[in-house]
């Protein structure tokens, strides 16, 4: 087996003003603040994980709240806090007291992992009042300025972090409050005087948030598997949809979970619970508009070095994960021009496409303090103990060597910086590149459109006529994969290999398919890829899998391309500026040619290769054919055991590849066997 490596790889906030349909709580406006406020002070990032529960009765589910907490320690291991609360009683409280259970309504949790001054203040934390509370798992880059302006105000803010400038948001802005964030979050705020709740997620869900409602109240969590615990909760009413739809591209898409009771906050939407009622509505969503026929390289750099300047801040080293590809490059690049930064590679010989030679290269070019790590990895130990993390079924297999990388790195630095939402910004994909087809396609007259969508449709050799059929159908066409290979998601594959049951029930949910390529009617095509993979791919699949992965080991990641401010620049840019045929990312290519050594930037397009089909014919086979057919239980009601074995034998012999077909199986099992258990 050849060697390899495997790898992960200044603005102010508009002015404050108030939401017009928001009100503040009663008592709880502004008052005289310190001088003190008004100084730059440093900050108490809430990396973590969040909990509540909103009971219908008092203290009925609120002693569950300590085992959601206890199943997400490893979001936060350096410390924990909760409060019960009673919707119109104000409390001042610590936040690791409150009521009696029996006589609270609300509870909130979090865990902590210590980033900035590492005594820290406590969570939940409350206005100084008590009217509104707050638990929050994230960053706000821009709490200074929101600081400084909630500050001359007349809000007191008594604390240094950023943390507290949430519940002051909420007294001026109501709702509104997300969309004066730059940062990654999770947050849940209750308003007491109001018997209010307010979730929200960050633009691109880089932090997640799941949540249930029952006949008994309402609970969140950051983790399903952590949500699933609670008593009550209907592990067995499973969503066929949703089972469909992770067939079909390998991971769950929001707001879907796999259980039929629970949702994931979608990224860029709130939430929210008042007077037993739920409403769930966006504050923000991609707009890849393509309007712009130039690129301001200059504006570009400065806007990436800007993003990271503001994800450097903390108490603890901050890293770098290190590629050879241009999206950790230039992260790397960006943090040389501050001082020396970490960077981390990591390096096996049992994994395809050995990057490290040229990650070191770009090191010592960039004159970091370079960490590279070789590992003999035990991946059948690493995917059954991610099985449980994920909380429902995820069959990216990267995940493995995301895990590694974390893990490695988290063993030197808790925070470190990634290349994630490149490819998803600058057309890095190769699917990306077929704009042939769309201008071809773009010529036929509607009913040619339809009868060679119908031929495609009918084109069982992988996931290409799917594909091309749906871009037919909505004259908007590409023959790309779209979605995560896993895959059944060719009618001919459901065909052969769903139960007939399933198949009559949600087995023909569509995956995002057709609707979802049609969703921004009138774009340039190729544009609407970008934004569908934005708005989808990015945050279900590629954000889910690092957060949990790295999470997995108690290490925070921060992503400078999804700031919004960066996003919404490069999204105006024109797609003939992002991508010219097989040359993907020229901005990014173009930065790379004044920062990295000169053949950097044209190297290829790489991700995590592991050898997946070779070793379950090899190494891992045993194991695999254990993993499928010890249990059919955990999968036979959605799959015909003869199609299975059927895909086994074939891909045995050498005579197909059903290695990502027969892996959305074997995770489908490994997730079920997870079920249940408080702990990976």
């Amino acid at each position: 087996m050849a060697n390899s490596s495997a790898w992960i790889s200044t603005w102010r906030s508009a002015p404050l003003t108030p939401c017009p349909n928001s009100t503040p709580s009663p008592g709880s406006g502004p008052r005289e603040p310190p001088a003190a406020s008004l100084a730059p002070q440093p900050r108490f990032p809430a990396v973590c994980g969040i909990a509540g529960i909103l009971c219908n009765t008092p203290g009925r589910l609120g002693g569950e709240l300590g085992r959601m907490t206890r199943a997400m320690r490893h979001r936060g291991p350096d410390g924990q806090g909760h409060v019960a609360l009673r919707p119109g009683r104000r409390r001042l409280a610590p936040a690791t007291a409150g009521l009696p259970d029996e006589e609270a309504e609300v509870f909130l949790g979090h865990r902590r992992l210590a980033i900035i001054d590492l005594q820290g203040t406590a969570q939940p934390l409350c206005n100084e009042n008590g009217a509104v509370w707050t638990v929050f798992n994230g960053e706000i880059y821009n709490y200074r300025e929101l600081r400084r302006e909630l500050a001359s105000q007349g809000h007191v803010l008594r604390e240094k972090g950023d943390t507290e400038v949430l519940v002051h948001l909420w007294e001026r802005l109501g709702e509104a409050l997300p969309a004066a964030l730059n940062g990654m979050f999770a947050l849940a705020v209750y308003d007491v005087d109001r018997d209010t709740l307010f979730l929200a997620r960050d633009r691109f869900g880089e932090k997640p948030l799941y949540y249930w409602e029952s006949r008994d109240g309402f609970a969140f969590a950051s983790e399903l598997a952590a949500l699933a615990l609670l008593e009550g909760f209907p592990r067995d009413a499973l969503d066929e949809a949703a089972a469909s739809r992770f067939f079909a591209t390998g991971y769950v898409p929001h707001p879907d979970t796999i259980y039929a009771a629970a949702r994931c906050l979608p990224p860029g939407h709130v939430l929210v619970r008042r007077g037993g009622r739920t409403v769930v509505k966006p504050y923000w969503r991609p707009d890849v508009r393509g309007d712009v026929d130039a690129c301001d390289l200059d504006a570009l750099e400065d806007a990436l070095d800007e993003a990271v300047r503001s994800r450097l801040e903390a108490d603890v080293p901050v890293g770098c994960f290190l590629s050879a590809g241009l999206d950790s490059s230039l992260i790397a690049a960006s943090m040389a021009k501050r001082g020396k930064p970490l960077t981390f590679t990591i390096a096996s010989g049992h994994w395809d496409g050995d990057e490290s030679p040229t990650a070191r290269r770009i090191a010592a070019h960039l004159g970091t303090e370079h960490h590279e790590f070789r590992v003999e990895p035990d991946f059948v130990a690493v995917a059954e103990k991610l099985a449980w993390h994920y909380g429902q079924p995820f069959a990216d297999y990267s995940a493995v060597p995301t895990y590694y990388v974390s893990r490695e790195t988290r063993r030197r630095v808790k925070v470190a910086l990634s290349g994630d939402g490149g490819d998803e910004l600058f057309a890095g994909y190769e699917r990306y590149g077929n704009a042939w087809a769309a201008s071809l396609c773009g010529l036929l007259p509607e009913p040619g459109r339809s009868l060679a969508a119908a031929l495609a449709g009918r084109f069982p050799g992988g996931d290409f006529g799917t594909h091309l059929a749906d871009f037919l159908r909505v004259a908007g066409p590409i023959p790309v994969r779209l979605e995560t290979p896993s895959t059944f998601y060719h009618p001919y594959w459901r065909e052969r290999c769903f139960t007939p049951a399933f198949l009559s029930g949600g087995g023909t949910a569509p995956g995002p398919g057709p609707a979802r390529y049609a969703a921004a009617a009138g774009q340039d095509a190729r544009s609407r890829f970008l934004e569908t993979d934005q708005a989808l791919y990015l945050p279900a699949d590629i954000l889910t899998k690092v957060d949990i992965a790295s999470m997995s080991v108690s290490l925070e990641t921060r992503a400078p391309f999804l700031d919004h401010r960066l996003v919404e620049m490069v999204n105006r840019m024109a797609f003939g500026r992002k991508r010219q045929g097989a040359v993907g990312k020229l901005p990014l290519r173009a930065l790379a040619a004044r920062r990295l050594p000169p053949d950097v930037a044209g190297l290829p397009k790489r991700g995590f290769t592991l050898p997946l089909a070779g070793w379950m014919r090899r190494e891992l086979r045993d194991w695999s054919h254990a993993a499928l057919f010890d249990a059919p239980e955990a999968w036979e009601a959605f799959l015909c055991p003869q199609a299975v074995s059927r895909l086994w034998e074939e891909h045995q012999s050498g005579w197909a590849d059903h290695a990502l077909r027969l892996w959305s199986v074997i995770a489908w099992g490994l997730w079920r066997r997870t079920v249940g258990q408080e702990a990976a």
